[in-house]
């Protein structure tokens, strides 16, 4: 009882913060507050407010410099295609269908629109799965998902969409295969689907994925032209890298990121040192993916669950706001054992809030090894490594 406390006040707090930050906003629909930058970021809507830029710059009529409304940018700033960032925008091309899509409302009203159908849409995914209405309504209030409403980020959605493809990659592999598809528009999410679909040999799910992914360039030339993605590959992509590689600074966004790369320039490695640790994370993460999704003994649950946490591991761009399918798995774990929860649980469920906090008065990034313990828990209670594990009621089959 004294751990749900424990957990209930903690929560309580990150949701008032929450709302503090959030119904003020509330002001700029019915006129009554100029707009302007919104805690906690130094710009309107936070990161919405890239995705809006981005989607108004894609579908002008003349691809190239554009001034863009004063309340997005500073005066004087011009912006290129495809506009969000000063390093170039770092998200592939297909993010700018949804994103050219939402520049078409008001700006303030497409951030509720955005966020608003992103949460129904995430809801019918989870509730697709079957996923029990406590884990669907507590996971997307939970600190991670509360943080990425706050930012106007893509956490949510991403993160059901991989949890739906998972869950249904075995039975209905053709429509979990599309929605893992789907992904292209924010690839780190599904960093590792390859190695799921391989060690599953879920082929119908291997070719809905691909076709999907495909579609999806297509459409993109299709609507925008070669130059989005000409300047994707030149701009875009050296914006994602130098993003990448900013020095470690606790107090920015990578004080709240989960990559093993930060985490090593966080204890001060240089980047070749830094980028080979990453690396040999990914790999490990890929190979045991590969290895999990191999296993016909296996509970649905535990290997959904470890796959997601081995996907921030194999990630070197992310942040706590991408913790979303993290969140749900600890909590559709702790359903499955009567709800009972330790004191790990609440460091687990909490530390997307807690992250930024610790990351300042330490200076060190800490959440792979927070995700690593996760999953180490995790791969404790499921019986692994044990070669023959007993079968039972919700094993993984394997897909045909």
């Amino acid at each position: 009882m004294s751990i749900y406390v424990l957990l209930g006040i903690l929560w309580a707090i990150w949701f008032q913060v929450f709302c503090w930050k959030m119904l003020p906003r509330l002001k700029y629909l019915a006129g009554q507050r100029p707009i302007g930058n919104d805690p906690p970021c130094t710009k309107p809507e936070c990161d919405f407010s890239d995705f809006w830029r981005a989607g108004l710059t894609a579908r002008m009529p003349a691809h190239g410099v554009l001034q863009l409304p004063q309340m997005l940018m500073q005066p004087g700033v011009k912006m290129p295609l495809p506009g969000g960032y000063q390093e170039g925008f770092p998200y592939p091309p297909p993010i700018f269908l949804p994103a050219t899509a939402i520049s078409h409302l008001p700006f303030e009203l497409g951030f509720f629109v955005w966020t608003g159908a992103w949460l129904a849409l995430a809801v019918l995914l989870l509730r697709w799965t079957r996923l029990s209405w406590p884990v669907v309504v507590f996971g997307l209030l939970s600190p991670a998902a509360l943080w990425n409403i706050e930012l106007g980020q893509l956490g949510v959605i991403g993160d059901a969409l991989l949890v739906a493809g998972l869950l249904g990659v075995v039975e209905r592999p053709l429509q979990a295969g599309s929605m893992l598809g789907v992904l292209a528009c924010k690839p780190q999410i599904g960093i590792l689907i390859p190695a799921i679909l391989l060690g599953n040999r879920s082929w119908r799910g291997a070719a809905a994925f691909f076709l999907v992914c495909a579609a999806l360039v297509l459409l993109t030339l299709l609507v925008f032209g070669w130059p989005i993605w000409r300047d994707y590959l030149a701009g875009g992509r050296r914006g994602g890298l130098a993003v990448l590689g900013a020095p470690f600074v606790p107090s920015l966004a990578e004080g709240g990121g989960v990559s093993v790369f930060w985490m090593l320039r966080s204890l001060h490695s240089g980047e070749s040192l830094a980028s080979a640790g990453q690396v040999i994370g990914t790999v490990a993460a890929a190979l045991l993916t590969f290895w999990i999704w191999r296993r016909p003994d296996l509970p649905r649950l535990d290997a959904v669950a470890l796959t997601v946490f081995l996907s921030l591991l194999a990630t070197p761009y992310g942040y706590v706001d991408d913790m979303v399918a993290y969140s749900i798995m600890l909590l559709a774990l702790a359903e499955r054992r009567g709800w009972k929860i330790a004191i790990l649980d609440v460091l687990f469920i909490m530390w997307p809030a807690l992250c930024s906090i610790v990351s300042q008065q330490t200076g060190v990034l800490l959440t792979p090894l927070i995700v690593l313990l996760a999953a180490a828990r995790t791969w404790w209670r499921a019986g692994l490594p044990v070669p023959h594990l007993p079968v039972r009621a919700g094993v993984l089959p394997r897909a045909g």
